[in-house]
């Protein structure tokens, strides 16, 4: 009896280790299955990580194809523009004692330098097209013809003739006189027109100044009228453009210069250079031949955006006559 009492106590214990075995054994399946399940899915998502890459890398070979032909179309953009504005070589054989500072914001700009002789006189202006870049440099080549033009077909004008006339023709140009075009696409100008002959200038501005030098008054800011080139937005209080003008003596000199320079951002309390500032700066330079002054300008101007980026395209043009 105690034999076969023995005998189903093991046998009890063998079926409990067969059931056990059996439970582990389909956990086991279990298991493999959702290995087998995990190792398709990791295939197919290799798969996916693959064709995700592929697709990547051939979206960026895209870009990249596309952003080489805008650079390069860009950058001959810029050739162009270099060869439409004036050189500073042309304003230093007119006046020895000159300079022209160009920094675009971008590779092209909508600053534009403008120079045009007519018998003994010399026009030079200092043009701030509106937005910088692309659109800013597409204004820039308008705005260069249409004063080439003016200039060039009309008998002999004054800066207020030139800048009136020049309105209308952007107005008419841009279609801004139409109700469809809602623009406001224009330029601000400082236009003086040198007499050589008789050592005066005349001045005409849009919303631009003409800082002048002499020996007599010291540091003379002369303001343009509050209303731009172009854009239809100011036509209700729009008169004509006035003209100042002055008796220039050897020594005295005089600068132009877009918006970009004063607004630029920098200092340690990040704040607008001014034009308070800048005339501070230019007196202290007054000594300087024109060329001396614009590198130490632009050192200044490095100086004073530290880490600060530029705002915007910046031009000044100095004569000293």
């Amino acid at each position: 009896m105690d034999k076969i009492k023995e005998s189903g106590t093991e046998n009890a214990q063998y079926s409990k280790e067969i059931e056990h075995l059996k439970q582990m054994l389909n956990e086991l399946e279990e298991t493999n299955k959702h290995l087998i399940a995990a190792t398709f899915r990791e295939r197919e998502m290799r798969k996916q990580l693959n064709d995700a890459i592929e697709e990547l890398e051939c979206s960026q070979k895209i870009i990249e194809d596309q952003n080489k032909r805008i650079s390069e179309s860009i950058n001959y953009s810029r050739n162009i523009q270099e060869a439409i504005n004036p050189d500073e070589q042309v304003l230093l054989s007119y006046f020895p004692d000159s300079c022209i500072m160009y920094i675009p914001k971008d590779v092209i700009s909508g600053d534009f330098p403008w120079l045009y002789k007519k018998d003994h006189y010399i026009y030079v202006a200092a043009v701030d097209c509106t937005g910088h870049g692309v659109p800013g440099a597409m204004m820039s080549i308008i705005g260069t013809l249409l004063l080439n033009s003016i200039v060039g077909d009309n008998a002999l004008l004054s800066p207020s003739e030139i800048l009136d006339i020049l309105h209308t023709r952007v107005v008419k140009t841009l279609k801004q006189d139409s109700s469809v075009v809602n623009s406001s696409d224009g330029m601000d100008v400082a236009l003086v027109r040198i007499d050589t002959k008789n050592k005066e200038i005349e001045y005409a501005g849009a919303h631009r100044p003409l800082l002048y030098f002499s020996k007599e008054q010291g540091v003379v800011e002369i303001k343009g009228d509050r209303f731009p080139i172009g854009g239809m937005h100011y036509e209700r209080k729009r008169v004509a453009f006035k003209n100042t003008t002055i008796k220039y003596e050897s020594g005295d000199f005089m600068f132009m210069f877009s918006d970009g320079l004063c607004d630029q951002v920098g200092g340690a309390e990040m704040k607008k250079l001014s034009m308070a500032r800048f005339i501070e700066f230019a007196t202290s330079k007054k000594h300087l031949r024109m060329q001396k002054f614009e590198s130490e300008c632009i050192e200044y101007l490095d100086e004073w955006m530290a880490n600060a980026r530029q705002v915007d395209d910046i031009l000044l043009l100095g004569i000293r006559f």
